[in-house]
């Protein structure tokens, strides 16, 4: 006698795409606190930097966020938050192996990229949400970035050099994610965070280099950007969602 299969209906297929769903964002989770783990311990590394394979180390946090957003859905989400992952981890890399020329250059460029595909990542996000909507510590943040922006380069400009225009330009890019980011805090409450901590450890970048260093400057800068991936990554993966759009192919 012939199996029986049962065939196949709306509340089935519904029933499947829930279960997939449910694990995806489940194996999500997991890669975000591994990533989270991944992150701290590297920052208590930094003790004994420089060390072999420390490029390596720095990558792997990103590396591991990467991974968590292999099965995100839309697809659009899934691809610009990938970029913006890929380019931070080349980021880290160059940025962890200073006896190379264009090491700082080259990374500045790599976080650009990163900044750019963020934006593209969260301006869907981030528009969908008017102004009224948006929270009012978010709507008074976004002059305040702006100003403080404006002053830091000022600071750092007498120092900058012929990076004048390239600062400028990552500058302008950074404020304009942390700016999405403030936008979109009332549909992904962790964005918000995540765009802000990218900011200060950026500017504790700038003031370790162009201005004067600063003790225990590597792990302020180390563990606001982790704090900031993160936490950006955990927005996108975990919050803020829309009902019936994580679903996995």
């Amino acid at each position: 006698m012939a199996a029986h299969h049962p065939t196949p209906t709306p509340e089935n297929d519904d029933g499947g795409h829930a279960s997939q769903t449910e694990t995806a964002s489940s194996q999500a989770q997991r890669l975000l606190l591994i990533a989270a783990g991944a992150g701290l311990a590297y920052g208590v590394s930094l003790r004994d930097a420089p060390y072999p394979d420390q490029a390596a180390a720095k990558v792997l946090m990103c590396a591991l966020l990467f991974l968590a957003a292999a099965r995100h859905e839309p697809m659009r989400e899934r691809l610009m938050l990938m970029a913006a992952l890929a380019a931070s981890a080349v980021g880290d890399a160059l940025l962890a192996l200073p006896q190379l020329a264009f090491s700082f250059v080259g990374g500045l460029g790599a976080f650009l990229v990163a900044h750019l595909a963020y934006c593209a990542l969260l301006v869907p996000r981030g528009l969908r949400a008017s102004w009224r909507e948006s929270p009012v510590w978010a709507r008074a943040g976004l002059p305040v970035l702006a100003a403080a922006a404006i002053a830091m380069y000022a600071a750092f400009l007498p120092n900058l050099g012929s990076l004048r225009a390239p600062v400028a330009v990552y500058m302008i890019a950074l404020c304009a994610m942390a700016s999405l980011t403030l936008l979109a805090a009332r549909r992904s409450p962790m964005l918000p965070l995540g765009g802000l901590a990218f900011v200060a450890s950026d500017a504790m970048i700038g003031i370790d280099r162009f201005l004067a260093g600063f003790s225990a400057s590597a792990y302020a800068i180390w563990f606001t950007y982790a704090i900031a991936q993160v936490a950006i990554a955990t927005g996108f993966l975990l919050y803020g969602i829309p009902a019936g759009k994580h679903t996995v192919r």
